[in-house]
C-alpha cells in the first residue's frame, strides 16, 4: 500500500507541474497559495514573473481570493511592461499597496525556486490600507489529502 500512496503523490505532483507550466504559458504567471501554520502566516506568491525579467511578488495574511486579485492586477502591470520597484506605492482597484524588497525570498518561494532552478528576486506586497476583500474560500494543498 505505501507504493500506491507514493505513486499517487508523484502523479499529483506531475499534474500540478503540468498545470503550473500551462498556466504560465497561457497567462504569464501562476499563483501559489500556502496556508498558514503555527509558525507562519498564510501567503500567496507569483510564479512566472521572473520570466518577464521581473521579481516575483508575495503577499501575506490575506484571503487567497484577495491575494489573487491583488497579485493578478500587479501581474497585468508587469505584462504591460511596467517594472515595479521596491519603495513604490501602487493604486489598484482593490486598494493601494506598498512594494518592498524581500531579500529572504528563498525561504518562501519554493515553487519559483523549483521552476527556475535557483533563487529568484521578490517584492513583498504590503497593503497600504484595508484591501477590498474578494469573496472566496481558502483551499488547502491538493497534495496534502
Amino acid at each position: 500500500m505505501p507504493a500506491m500512496t507514493s505513486e499517487r503523490f508523484i502523479h499529483q505532483v506531475d499534474q500540478y507541474d503540468a498545470w503550473q507550466r500551462e498556466t504560465i504559458r497561457r497567462h504569464g504567471w501562476a499563483l501559489q497559495a500556502v496556508l498558514g501554520g503555527q509558525e507562519s502566516p498564510p501567503f500567496v506568491h507569483t510564479i512566472g514573473l521572473y520570466g518577464f525579467g521581473h521579481p516575483e511578488l508575495i503577499l501575506f495574511a490575506t484571503s487567497q481570493a484577495t491575494a489573487a486579485t491583488v497579485l493578478n492586477d500587479l501581474g497585468e502591470l508587469v505584462r504591460a511592461g511596467r517594472i515595479l520597484e521596491p519603495g513604490e506605492r501602487v493604486a489598484l482597484p482593490s486598494g493601494e499597496v506598498h512594494l518592498l524588497a524581500f531579500p529572504e525570498a528563498g525561504h518562501w518561494l519554493h515553487a519559483a525556486l523549483d521552476l527556475y532552478g535557483g533563487p529568484v528576486p521578490a517584492l513583498l506586497v504590503v497593503p497600504a490600507d484595508d484591501l477590498t476583500e474578494t469573496p472566496g474560500e481558502d483551499h488547502g494543498c491538493a497534495f496534502c489529502r
